[in-house]
């Protein structure tokens, strides 16, 4: 039901994420459907025998990129950036999200639609980018209320991805400041609202450039935000990706500086496990590696003082 009662609204990501392909087989412009043509889906969707009222997802391969494009198109033909928004969103790029607030009002104003959720990840550097028109940065604060008001069905999906800014980096990812700034504004207006709902961020060991010294610091920092990481995976190559040719080579491909990579199932697991610090089975190898790497300082700050 999760797919049935989704409506992809847009093709292509401008992200330019390291690990993913998406921008390589969709391409890195958006490609939005039209709003007729989003309405009519859902009409369809409403006529379906088990359809209850609720929407599960508007949305694409990202949440929040509808619509969005180059205010200066022929600037954009030229460009060889890989990311639109990494490492700063280009000042040409039109973050308006008023074309998106649009789709959600015309859809959540259709007789029968109760609730129309957003089941894909927000970008939430697109939420907290401060662009020079005041207008576009007055929607984007409308957006995001509505979005954590109305749209969320309990559990809001971000991807972080990580916490070390360096291993970020190499993942084209924004800094983890970023994602603690975007969560203090979701705690705040799910206060405002009433509402106890969840961020629930993703994130990946093993990618190129992350040790195993990064992820007993992201239990830390994982563990002080008060989340039980469950959203993880482990890094795994994925042909045409900037992190894959990383991985293969043992070198960035646009630096030529080295890059290590966790290869080994050992090396693999040595860096997962850190994800579940909180459970018991996982403690005592947990604690063995943090001695292991020279990071005793990080055991009290897991399990408390011994």
């Amino acid at each position: 039901d999760m797919i049935k009662f989704s409506v992809n609204i847009h093709r292509g990501c401008f992200g330019g994420c390291a690990f993913c392909t998406i921008s390589a087989h969709q391409g890195k412009f958006i490609v939005s459907r039209s709003k007729e043509s989003i309405l009519k889906e859902v009409k369809a969707l409403m006529e379906l025998p088990d359809f209850k009222g609720y929407l599960s997802d508007l949305g694409g391969p990202s949440a929040n990129m509808y619509r969005m494009k180059g205010r200066d198109e022929n600037i954009c033909k030229k460009c060889k950036r890989p990311s639109c928004i990494h490492p700063k969103v280009c000042p040409n790029l039109n973050t308006d999200h008023r074309p998106l607030l649009d789709i959600y009002h015309a859809v959540d104003t259709l007789p029968g639609i109760k609730k129309s959720f957003i089941g894909s990840g927000v970008r939430y550097d697109l939420l907290l980018h401060q662009s020079k028109d005041p207008a576009t940065n007055k929607s984007t604060a409308e957006y995001t209320r509505e979005l954590i008001a109305r749209h969320v069905s309990g559990r809001l999906k971000v991807a972080p991805e990580h916490t070390s800014d360096r291993v970020l980096s190499i993942m084209r990812k924004p800094s983890f400041g970023q994602f603690q700034e975007f969560k203090k504004i979701f705690d705040r207006i799910n206060r405002e609202e009433g509402l106890r709902q969840q961020l629930i961020p993703y994130f990946i060991s093993s990618h190129p450039g992350c040790k195993e010294e990064d992820m007993a610091e992201l239990a830390v920092i994982t563990k002080r935000l008060d989340f039980h990481l469950e959203q993880v995976q482990d890094f795994t190559p994925t042909p045409m990706t900037v992190a894959t040719e990383a991985w293969y080579t043992g070198y960035h491909p646009y630096t030529l500086e080295p890059v290590f990579s966790a290869k080994t199932p050992r090396e693999k697991l040595a860096q997962r496990q850190f994800f579940f610090w909180y459970k018991p089975e996982e403690r005592k190898n947990i604690i063995n590696e943090l001695r292991r790497i020279g990071r005793i300082d990080l055991i009290d700050k897991l399990y408390g003082k011994r």
